[in-house]
């Protein structure tokens, strides 16, 4: 077992995370990986009950792989090291037998997920339901809740592929979507607002005016 710290460097020079933000955020739609490469130094050894030692470690400093070329090499690097470490092999719990062929293991699998978005409506109280968005990645997008069942043709509570739904709650599906997809799209230059500053002009009365 390994312990690693929680936190990541203070100082903003030495975390590469902190400072790509942006990529984050526009990957987790899909839930693409990014590779990172990060300096490990071990902090402290803790023993616990069963006299293990135990190794704490703490990222020292981390980047992420956000050019093409440099993503690239840190998955070769990353499928190369653990193909090395594992082996494609599967060790029994029990002595091998010499003579009996290994079973492989396939080879590290770094690729997204793929779907559809999904709708799954719960049901509420006094008449009410909620519902909860999910992104083809199986994220959580977006939530609505005390939504009145009055006003949409509510099936019975459960996930539902978008694409499939129609009426009132199809076109709140299709809205949700919508407004998740631009939230990832909109711009800084987007949340400019034109302005037009008006003059206040308090009306006055003849006997304030003498």
């Amino acid at each position: 077992m390994v312990k690693l710290a929680s936190s990541l460097p203070k100082e903003y020079d030495d975390n590469g995370i902190e400072s790509n933000g942006r990529h984050l955020l526009g990957i987790y739609p899909s839930q693409t990986y990014l590779p990172v490469v990060a300096l490990v130094r071990t902090k402290e050894i803790t023993q616990n009950d069963s006299f293990e030692r135990i190794p704490k470690i703490e990222i020292v400093a981390i980047e992420l792989a956000v050019d093409d070329d440099d993503q690239d090499t840190a998955r070769a690097l990353l499928q190369r090291l653990h193909d090395a470490r594992i082996q494609h092999v599967k060790v029994p719990l029990d002595l091998p037998d010499p003579d009996a062929e290994r079973e492989a293991v396939a080879p590290l699998e770094l690729e997204a997920s793929t779907g559809q978005y999904t709708l799954t409506v719960v049901d509420q109280p006094a008449g009410k339901f909620g519902v909860e968005l999910r992104a083809p990645s199986g994220a959580l997008a977006l939530t609505r809740s005390a939504l009145p069942t009055a006003d949409y043709d509510v099936p019975f509570p459960g996930t539902y592929q978008v694409g499939q739904l129609g009426g009132p709650l199809g076109e709140l599906a299709a809205l949700l979507v919508q407004e998740f997809e631009q939230g990832f799209t909109t711009g800084p230059e987007d949340d400019v607002v034109d302005a037009e500053l008006v003059e206040d002009i308090t009306p006055t009365t003849d006997a304030e005016e003498a």
